[in-house]
């Protein structure tokens, strides 16, 4: 087991620029932080001065081979190569001359066990058969991707597998056999086989994160933690070194595997965090491991959430025993598990305060209250209009980005934007989830006309054409027509309607129901991509459970 902590910069006489054993010592009261009772104190101007010094380090390794003239050619930045000492060496091929050169822009990392990643740059055309000859030479059966083929216009990385069946490169013939596509990533299985060998093929497993944004860092590192344990629970030891690439294979990469070794210090050692001893580690194996200030302290985030908030999947065959078990009292503090999560979730939570929301305070008018208002990254737009605010967000599923629009129920001066909203964005289904009237009071302006009417809303005029009652809810076909463009949408109305006074559902196998019932309608409809969300409209019962919790 190897130690990260600063001391070690000391034994091992790495020094950076202007930092005596005292400032270390100073440095170290900042950096080791109390992980049981998860003080983390993230002071940005501290880390903002440590990492100028992490960036003015420089090991001076020797690089002779990776800027040889023969080779930087094959490097994609030109100021980003290897180190002698630690560069993947690759053994050649007979008979193919595309697999006789020995170099790879790629290094060997140790972490808490001896090349325990390989970090190397996406591949470039002219690498892509190096790549696959590295992945065949070190057995590597887990490949960690950390970019887009292209971002911002720009190539990041050559792509180095099919997209069905089988290709070719150059002795190696590559085959697609599985792909799963989440929200934020996707995981692709490979059989690798050498041509003309009698060696078995080779199985690989990509995990392609795609939520990483085209500049500075992910707003929170929550998918990237859940991608992190899909990565490690299926890479065991013995699958060799784990190859983890974005671009250059500095950034995104360093700042992934800075991650994986500090939770495992955490989980291994005496549970004490040394962000900048691990980075400072290495790079001395890869020249700028962490490049921005930004991934400095998008790691710090991540491992306050990790150690926060800790592991909460719960495997499906342990589902309905968890879920009891969560529902017992603890005798100290007399709260649930449920209740204790929740209070982490709380505190992990940005406040509604903290969140950009400029475009929604600019139109009170358009908002039923201000506790809650669409942030401006998330914030639906409505296409064409000189005033494109509606008070709606997208939200993420489980399989598609923007799968989910969250809005609040309409006013009668927002209905027509609802309307459009809900015509534009092809919405298959919404699922409505308040009453009309709540308490005497307008909770919800009905956007829809009786049965066998029309009700018109500028140019949406809006037709009524079934309405059926069903168990604890009421299920309404309706069509959109835009008068101005002459086109209509069909979209399906869910109306929950068996609301307890406290806010709460009074049947919970209504809420099935209708997820069930959803479901059908959009497998139906064929309405299940990016360009058709589930529209939700649940302003006011949001509000109410939010002011009933306490959460205000």
């Amino acid at each position: 087991m190897l130690h990260f902590h600063l001391s070690m910069l000391l034994n091992l006489k790495i020094m950076l620029p202007g930092v005596t054993p005292s400032k270390i010592r100073n440095l170290k009261s900042n950096l080791l932080y109390d992980y049981n009772s998860v003080v983390i104190q993230k002071q940005i101007y501290e880390c903002s001065n440590l990492f100028q010094l992490i960036q003015e380090y420089d090991p001076d390794f020797p690089k002779s081979i990776g800027t040889s003239q023969n080779f930087r050619k094959l490097n994609r930045f030109g100021n980003i190569t290897v180190y002698d000492y630690n560069r993947v060496i690759l053994g050649s091929i007979d008979g193919y001359s595309d697999c006789q050169r020995d170099f790879i822009n790629a290094s060997y990392i140790d972490s808490c066990r001896k090349r325990q990643f390989i970090a190397t740059q996406g591949p470039l055309p002219k690498t892509v058969v190096d790549f696959w000859r590295m992945v065949w030479q070190e057995r590597s059966q887990s490949i960690v991707m950390l970019a887009n083929l292209v971002e911002a216009s720009s190539v990041k990385c050559h792509k180095y597998w099919p997209e069905t069946g089988t290709l070719s490169f150059g002795p190696f013939n590559v085959t697609i056999t599985g792909q799963q596509i989440l929200a934020d990533y996707t995981t692709r299985e490979f059989s690798v086989q050498l041509s003309e060998s009698s060696e078995p093929a080779l199985s690989v497993t990509q995990f392609h994160f795609t939520a990483w944004p085209d500049h500075g860092v992910p707003d929170y590192a929550t998918s990237l933690l859940a991608f992190h344990k899909k990565v490690k629970k299926h890479h065991k030891r013995g699958m060799g070194p784990m190859i983890v690439h974005c671009s250059a294979g500095v950034g995104r990469t360093g700042t992934l595997i800075t991650i994986d070794c500090v939770l495992e210090q955490l989980q291994e050692e005496e549970k004490v965090v040394d962000i900048a001893g691990v980075i400072i580690h290495l790079r001395t194996q890869r020249m700028k491991m962490v490049q921005s200030l930004e991934q400095y302290m998008f790691i710090h985030d991540a491992i306050l959430e990790a150690v926060t908030c800790g592991d909460t999947q719960i495997d499906a065959s342990l589902f309905s025993r968890r879920i009891t078990e969560m529902s017992h009292r603890y005798p100290q503090t007399q709260l649930t598990e449920y209740e204790n999560q929740f209070r982490v979730l709380e505190k992990v939570s940005p406040k509604p305060c903290e969140i950009p929301r400029n475009k929604a305070l600019q139109h009170p008018f358009k908002n039923r209250n201000d506790y809650y208002l669409p942030s401006d990254d998330w914030g639906v737009v409505l296409r064409g209009d000189k005033q494109d605010y509606i008070h709606a967000t997208f939200v993420n599923g489980y399989k598609q980005k923007r799968a989910f629009i969250i809005a609040q129920s309409p006013m009668e001066s927002t209905a027509r934007d609802f309307w459009k909203m809900v015509h534009d964005r092809k919405c298959g289904v919404i699922v409505m989830l308040c009453d009309l009237l709540e308490d005497g009071q307008e909770t919800c302006y009905q956007y829809w006309p009786v049965r066998g009417g029309m009700a018109q809303f500028r140019e949406y005029t809006v037709d009524l054409m079934e309405e059926k009652p069903v168990k604890g809810f009421v299920m309404r076909t309706l069509v959109v027509v835009n008068e101005k463009a002459g086109s209509a949408h069909q979209v399906v109305q869910l109306h929950m309607t068996n609301w307890s006074p406290d806010g709460s559902c009074s049947h919970l196998a209504t809420i099935t129901s209708v997820i069930n019932e959803m479901s059908a309608i959009q497998r139906r409809t064929g309405k299940q991509s990016y360009h058709s969300p589930l529209q939700v409209c649940m302003w006011p019962v949001c509000v109410r459970l939010v002011l009933n919790s306490g959460m205000m």
